[in-house]
């Protein structure tokens, strides 16, 4: 009798409708703050992870389905969807746009042992956004993760910390492959942890609780511009009430991230389901130029488990709007008015390097936007905004409440 291999799974009807109800809902929100459909083959040259992932990763190690093909080329089904964009921003010069926002939905494959709500090929929903180091495209991020689990009706918890970067980092490695080496000198797994002594903290070990517990916290080695991004974050994060939870212990799986990472928990039973950082010389690693870059993935089988059914959607966002700001102070506004829009159904593309307000609309018209609103200290004081056409160059200034009945 023919069967499919183990760890991969049909998904049959009705089922499928549930499948469809959420990745349709997963669009729309990437849609509503101006993200793009990226579609990557399945395939790739396995350099391509060995390199961005790191040899040492466990995926990279024992988990990736690589074969060597009639060229003698050694190709990999994705196990992850970051290293494919990375490298599609490259070879096809998407950076030319100088703030880049993409989304993707499909299978991957990793060759763990099933069990429940994960297996061989399974498929994630993700956002990789590039150009900005800024700490409110971080904030963005973030806020795009709560809205989706906002619109699931599933409760979040969003554990975060910060990696540093290439200056502050090294030394606190440093540090901490000298700690793990005195305090569990013979363990089995001492050797992965002097490759990179990061490992400790994704250990399930018992034996190992108490010891991740004593270790070092980076937060503790960050330097001055690092600790002040960290702290930027947290601070929005908190002023929206996107349910964060400071975890110094929090270490994510891949070489490439940097600063800012994340992983969020749903429900009684802590499963984790969406994961996401900086990784902001990814792109320079690969041979691009040197631009920064965050996004997450969400894994769609854990996603699916924790539902019993799937809020139907409008597909597309009815509206679409570049909002530019004026002056650094109107960036919290311009947030809340961004998050009031995209609750009426619009789209809102912000450039949240926030240089001067013409750098800004130059931005709108690269990404084609119609409509650009203004929110300056007047237009705030008043509770209102110049709506400008991006074609005729006509604006009027108008109500906020007027822009969400529009």
């Amino acid at each position: 009798m023919v069967r499919n291999p183990k760890g991969m799974r049909d998904i049959l009807p009705p089922e499928t409708f549930k499948w469809r109800r959420l990745e349709i809902l997963l669009s729309k929100v990437a849609l509503l703050y101006g993200y793009g459909e990226i579609r990557t083959p399945i395939l790739e040259f396995g350099e391509l992870f060995r390199k961005g992932l790191g040899d040492e990763s466990d995926v990279a190690l024992k988990e990736m389905y690589e074969f060597v093909d009639k060229n003698g080329d050694v190709l990999s089904l994705r196990p992850e969807g970051t290293a494919p964009v990375a490298r599609a921003v490259i070879q096809h010069h998407l950076y030319d746009v100088p703030v880049l926002r993409l989304f993707y939905t499909g299978p991957m494959f990793r060759r763990e042992r099933p069990q429940a709500g994960r297996y061989r090929q399974f498929h994630q929903f993700g956002i990789e956004a590039f150009g900005v180091s800024e700490p409110y495209m971080d904030v963005e991020v973030l806020l795009v993760v709560k809205r989706i689990f906002d619109l699931l009706g599933l409760p979040l918890t969003i554990h975060i910390n910060s990696l540093g970067c290439d200056e502050c980092r090294p030394p606190y490695i440093e540090q901490l492959r000298n700690f793990v080496v005195e305090s569990i000198p013979d363990d089995e797994e001492i050797e992965r942890f002097k490759k990179n002594p990061l490992k400790l903290f994704d250990s399930k070990r018992p034996e190992h609780a108490q010891v991740k517990s004593d270790a070092p916290k980076i937060l503790e080695y960050l330097c001055p511009t690092c600790r002040d991004h960290y702290a930027e974050v947290i601070k929005a994060a908190r002023t929206f009430a996107i349910p964060i939870v400071e975890d110094p212990h929090l270490a994510r799986g891949f070489d490439y991230y940097t600063r800012t990472v994340f992983e969020g928990y749903v429900g009684e039973l802590n499963l984790a389901v969406v994961g996401g950082g900086r990784y902001d010389h990814l792109v320079s690693f690969y041979g691009g130029p040197d631009i920064p870059g965050i996004g997450f993935a969400i894994g769609l089988e854990r996603l699916i488990t924790s539902m019993q059914e799937v809020p139907k959607v409008d597909p597309e966002p009815k509206v679409s709007y570049f909002l530019a700001t004026t002056g650094q102070d109107m960036i919290e506004p311009a947030f809340w008015l961004a998050e009031s829009l995209r609750d009426h159904n619009a789209e809102v593309i912000m450039d949240l390097r926030q240089g001067k307000l013409q750098k800004q609309l130059k931005l709108a018209d690269k990404v084609d936007a119609r409509y650009a609103l203004i929110l300056g200290e007047e237009e705030q004081k008043n509770h209102a905004v110049t709506l400008r056409d991006m074609v005729t160059g006509e604006q009027r200034v108008i109500a906020q409440e007027a822009v969400l009945g529009e």
